[in-house]
């Protein structure tokens, strides 16, 4: 593959800077991205905080559990009143926030519960929470990241790029094993079946082939 010219080079910035469409990163610069996106608030890589999603066209970034929950830790985060009300068909809930700093905000999760009974509603009621009191840490955290509470009632999601928009597998350097926990997202961990390593033993019952081994220095 030939070398990028400075324009294109110059162009593909532009994608990822001005539309926040990561599609036309090759998968060691989206590696290295994410990297950097994480060392800017403090997250740890190799827990997964994001994951990758086509969202309307763009490949973008989302925040996953690990990263609110590791956000709430670094800053202070706390949640000081929760309000919960049923308007019709929708049950809506207010998580109000305040960091370290004496910074406070609030954000709404809201589900829909027309016909849920039973551990359905109970289900329902409880992530209607959950997103509120993510989407208000991401909130007073200055991230604008799509939460993946939010991303699962996003309907018509594209996935199809789900193999071909992950890095490869970096020189193993420190030899660190982080499991794949979902298969169908796109993830940075990924590691092609060409490209796993036979050579290293089980961990946990799990096979080589559930592990990646990265470069902790990538």
């Amino acid at each position: 593959m030939s070398a990028l010219t400075p324009i294109k080079a110059a162009e593909i910035m532009e994608a990822v800077i001005t539309r926040g469409d990561l599609a036309e990163l090759s998968p060691a610069e989206r590696a290295k991205y994410y990297v950097r996106v994480c060392e800017s608030v403090g997250l740890n890589p190799m827990t997964q905080p994001f994951a990758y999603i086509m969202l309307n066209g763009k490949l973008v970034l989302y925040a996953r559990k690990d990263c609110t929950d590791q956000l709430r830790a670094l800053n202070g985060v706390s949640v000081t009143d929760i309000s919960k009300e049923q308007a019709g068909d929708l049950y809506i809930v207010i998580a109000k926030v305040c960091n370290a700093k004496g910074r406070t905000d609030a954000a709404t999760g809201v589900v829909y519960t027309a016909g849920l009974k039973g551990e359905a509603l109970a289900n329902a009621i409880m992530k209607a929470e959950t997103k509120a009191k993510r989407r208000a840490t991401l909130s007073v955290c200055g991230l604008g990241f799509l939460d993946e509470t939010e991303i699962e009632d996003i309907a018509g999601r594209d996935k199809s790029m789900a193999r071909d928009s992950r890095p490869p597998l970096p020189p193993p350097a420190t030899i660190i094993a982080t499991q794949i926990t979902n298969a169908t997202e796109i993830d940075p961990f990924y590691i092609p079946e060409d490209l796993r390593r036979t050579d290293i033993p089980k961990a946990n019952g799990r096979d080589p082939d559930d592990l990646w081994i990265p470069d902790a220095a990538f």
